[in-house]
């Protein structure tokens, strides 16, 4: 099943978010990449939700005061995107620019956060998804 709507895909990461931190023990960054790991190429086939993906990972890793850095590094590229394929509907193309104006809120104030750095192998791990191609 595919999640292609703006509430499925921000509820899901939500969900995710408050599951593996609260019940498995893990830490926003290991959070970020597996959810990047499990749902990039199954569930990211569009601009809208490659975008949809991050900014929501950014704002609830915020919500911990703490970012992983290669969500960090690659956020302003989808913080700047504002227009999106024209199948998706606009009322989920209008929630998501109202989660981007909130991210770039967020991450401005960067000393109420912690950007964490990740190592290396994490990194190329998580390129490595981000440039899986979906068919």
């Amino acid at each position: 099943m595919s999640m292609t709507s703006y509430e499925s895909i921000k509820s899901s990461i939500e969900l995710d978010f408050e599951e593996y931190i609260e019940e498995e023990g893990l830490n926003v960054t290991q959070v970020s990449a597996k959810i990047l790991e499990e749902d990039w190429i199954r569930e990211t086939n569009s601009l809208f939700t490659k975008t949809l993906y991050f900014v929501s990972i950014a704002i609830e890793s915020l919500k911990y005061n703490e970012i992983a850095d290669f969500i960090y590094s690659k956020l302003e590229d989808y913080i700047e995107n504002t227009i999106f394929e024209e199948n998706i509907d606009k009322n989920d193309v209008e929630q998501l620019l109202l989660d981007i104006q909130s991210c770039k809120k967020l991450i401005k104030n960067k000393e109420e956060y912690k950007i964490v750095e990740t190592t290396y192998s994490t990194k190329a791990r998580v390129d490595y998804f981000l440039g899986m191609r979906q068919d």
